[in-house]
């Protein structure tokens, strides 16, 4: 998901969750080899930029896998508890745009 389409829908979605106040903070995310992240994003929307290849994210949106194992449909938005995974031998890097709901 490009960053200029994820910046155009933002305000919608956050209509769409019944709020209209809201932060953006773009996060790049380092990630060691064989390590897991848990991110508790239980008030904010967290879209991935880009196509990060060998990192697995789950949430209770959806899964993004790029690790080579087969998903019928890569969810680029997560919220709540966002568990970001490296399985590789290597450090990764993933880039996310934040938005952080106000009420």
């Amino acid at each position: 998901m490009s960053e200029p389409f994820i910046l155009s829908i933002i305000p919608e979605r956050i209509r769409q969750l019944g709020y209209h106040n809201y932060h953006i903070r773009y996060r790049d995310v380092s990630i060691k080899a064989n390590a897991k992240i848990i991110v508790p994003a239980y008030n904010e929307l967290w879209f991935i930029s880009g196509d990060p290849n060998g990192i697995k994210i789950e949430s209770g949106y959806g899964l993004y896998d790029s690790t080579g194992s087969y998903v019928y449909d890569n969810s680029h938005q997560h919220r709540g508890e966002i568990i970001i995974t490296n399985p590789n031998t290597d450090n990764k890097r993933i880039k996310f745009i934040q938005v952080i709901i106000i009420n």
